[in-house]
């Protein structure tokens, strides 16, 4: 089934060196194949449950492996073992 996600990285530390590993998590996610919307705040997510929940796994571990750094990794999951859960059903009214 489909399920719908959102996840944000947020580094502790200063700005300027917090976008970069920003960027890179993104990118974690970009080459991913998993459709993806990038927010101000978040990235939604949508794909399959096993797809997604591998995509962010790969994500903390990917902050856990930066040593000199905390991070904090929050994420949201929309999902039903029944029915395909997608953004567009709940968005698109707006679009």
């Amino acid at each position: 089934m489909i399920i719908n996600a959102s996840v944000q990285v947020v580094p502790i530390t200063k700005v300027e060196e917090a976008f970069p590993i920003i960027d890179q998590a993104i990118a974690l996610i970009q080459q991913s194949g998993l459709k993806y919307t990038v927010g101000a705040f978040a990235t939604e997510l949508e794909g399959e449950y096993d797809a997604v929940q591998a995509l962010l796994k790969q994500i903390c571990d990917f902050c856990y492996g930066q040593k000199e750094m905390q991070f904090l990794v929050y994420t949201k999951l929309h999902l039903s073992g029944g029915q395909d859960i997608l953004a567009a059903d709940k968005t698109g009214k707006f679009s």
